[in-house]
């Protein structure tokens, strides 16, 4: 079964997909994946140095990726039954929490994504209720190629990725059974505090120096 890791892999490819300097919202979903993901090729071609610059990946992630993903309802489904119990407050401290701690794990991990190559099928099946499966092989530059489903839908007018699942693992139900057993322990007020307190730990200088003495 694949690992938590690979999961948070593939929400580093669900950025990269997302990455966009404007899609038409008339596009449909597998065309807007794809001209998406051709985007991020064609700027890392004119400037290869941007994706070894974090400062630079924050801010093109804050303005240009992250509108693409559909952080209230990937959280709502995420906490499921404590989300429903949770205060409007609660729900906006997860909501930021979480957003940064899957930033987070996208600014450390992208370079390493750098040569992969994602291809999205066509759709099997006409989008019901505004929302549609995309069926994609993810392959990496060594490794054996991976099977993902990207799971969007259209609340307004453009289609939105809310959830991502590689070799039948979703990324939502794995964060889902993780956190129900810390909210168990701690409530869901010491799971965000926690959450908060990593992202700080991550975003320090410190922390910063490590990773890439790693790289």
């Amino acid at each position: 079964m694949p690992s938590g890791g690979l999961l948070h892999r593939l929400f580093v490819l669900t950025l990269l997909a997302g990455l966009s300097t404007g899609v038409s919202a008339e596009q449909g979903p597998v065309e807007m994946l794809r001209t998406t993901t051709e985007q991020v090729l064609d700027l890392v071609r004119q400037d290869p140095t941007v994706i070894e610059d974090p400062l630079r990946l924050r801010v093109i992630a804050d303005e240009i990726i992250l509108p693409h993903v559909d952080f209230p309802t990937l959280s709502r489904w995420v906490l499921g039954k404590h989300w429903r119990q949770a205060t409007g407050q609660q729900r906006e401290a997860f909501i930021a929490a979480f957003r940064e701690q899957l930033l987070g794990t996208y600014l450390r991990s992208v370079t390493r994504y750098r040569d992969t190559v994602i291809s999205f099928r066509p759709l099997q099946e006409t989008p019901t209720n505004g929302r549609v499966a995309v069926s994609a092989e993810i392959t990496p530059s060594s490794g054996p190629v991976v099977h993902a489903v990207f799971r969007l839908h259209r609340p307004a007018t453009e289609w939105l990725i809310y959830d991502v699942a590689v070799e039948g693992v979703s990324l939502v139900a794995t964060h889902r059974s993780s956190f129900s057993r810390e909210i168990s322990r701690s409530g869901l007020d010491g799971l965000i505090a926690r959450m908060q307190a990593h992202n700080v730990a991550i975003d320090s200088p410190a922390a910063g120096a490590s990773a890439a003495a790693v790289h």
